[in-house]
């Protein structure tokens, strides 16, 4: 895990990180090109639009499986495209033999909240429209951000959810208010300040109304009942981690069903090591095992 820190650091020297927004997006697309693995061989992969949104569709060859996962990437909401998350995004449909279709939504700060957050709605309504499987929510970090306001904004349109929602690491509360944020304010590759930039890149608008801080922080909701069957993964070094705990809390007390697992020696941001280091190897892993257990659920 050291080995990935400092490898990932290494991408993003002070004078990169100083030059703005367009040099990160840069850097983090190197960072994550290098951490690419190679493709499975038994996928079609598809470039398209659903709703005027860019998607990319991982199909497994002869897969009946009845289970779509909806996978929104993370990138603090400014950095990220398909193909960040391409090696996982690929190996997951190939392992646990669903479909993964993961989204280009738009970013910040050139299209702040709630823009993201309107382009997953309108390819998941596109999706359940056209009858598809059962549908999972998966994102990690700030695309775990969206997908949990997504099922809070369904909820309250009374429309369909979700058949089940997987969060990694998910940022869901306002920055400085859990003890984590505090305690874990130097962890690597995620610190306070940076904390705190990415959500000065999401939010543009001074004045922001109570349902509004309900999609934008999650965790601040009045009500958590009725919300998709859940699983959280959380870093034990990441300010986020009290993020999970207290979501976890807050369904339990709605009566939702809901697990956490705080993966020992994971960074946030190693799900693009999962191929590389011990601990993202074990966080993918038990992703693995939690998308099969649902996919059994639904066979049986």
């Amino acid at each position: 895990m050291t080995n990935f820190v400092n490898q990932s650091l290494s991408f993003f020297p002070t004078d990169v990180v100083t030059q703005g927004v367009d040099a990160q997006r840069a850097a983090y697309r190197a960072m994550t090109s290098h951490f690419a693995c190679s493709p499975p061989s038994n996928l079609v992969v598809e470039n398209s639009s659903v709703e005027g949104v860019p998607v990319r569709r991982y199909i497994p060859e002869n897969s009946s499986n009845n289970l779509r996962i909806l996978f929104a990437h993370g990138g603090g909401w400014y950095l990220g495209n398909l193909d960040s998350h391409d090696s996982f995004c690929a190996h997951l449909a190939s392992d646990c033999d669903v479909e993964v279709i993961a989204i280009d939504y738009s970013l910040a700060p050139e299209s702040p909240f709630p823009a993201g957050l309107d382009d997953i709605e309108r390819v998941y309504q596109s999706l359940v429209t056209n009858s598809s499987p059962a549908i999972m929510l998966m994102g990690d970090s700030a695309g775990a951000n969206l997908m949990a306001a997504l099922s809070l904004r369904l909820r309250r349109k009374g429309q369909t959810g979700a058949y089940a929602q997987c969060f990694i690491y998910p940022a869901l509360s306002k920055i400085g208010t859990l003890a984590s944020h505090r305690a874990m304010s130097d962890a690597p590759l995620l610190d306070l300040d940076s904390l705190y930039f990415c959500w000065e890149q999401y939010i543009q608008t001074p004045n922001i109304s109570a349902l509004e801080a309900e999609e934008l922080r999650p965790l601040e909701a009045q009500s958590h009942e009725f919300l998709p069957n859940t699983m959280l993964f959380a870093a034990e070094f990441d300010p986020l981690v009290d993020d999970a705990r207290n979501y976890q809390q807050a369904l339990q007390a709605a009566n939702v069903s809901v697990q956490l697992c705080i993966v020992r020696g994971l960074v946030h941001g190693s799900l693009h090591g999962f191929n590389v280091t011990e601990e993202g190897g074990i966080l993918y892993s038990k992703v693995c095992d939690y998308v099969r257990s649902q996919l059994d659920i639904l066979v049986s």
